[in-house]
């Protein structure tokens, strides 16, 4: 869904500004997940450093709760903010 859209196809101009649209959405979303997922493959990789779960600002101990809801995350949340 985030091919060009060829101009040559007959769909209408708001159709197409739409289609148009809709791919820079798609594309967006498409590059977030990439994204996401290369930190979740850092972050998978230095699960076993004695650091895992440490803050790489403050160097105070990342809770529990935020590793298991964002387990990408590097920061506590003070030092995401």
């Amino acid at each position: 869904m985030t091919k060009p859209i060829a101009p040559e196809n007959a769909i209408g101009r708001l159709s197409r500004m739409d289609a148009i649209n809709n791919k820079s959405v798609l594309e967006a979303g498409l590059r977030q997940a990439k994204e996401k997922l290369d930190r979740l493959k850092y972050v998978f990789s230095r699960v076993d450093a004695e650091d895992f779960g440490i803050c790489k600002k403050c160097n105070n101990p990342i809770p529990v709760g935020r590793i298991l809801l964002m387990p990408q995350s590097i920061y506590c949340v003070k030092c995401a903010q």
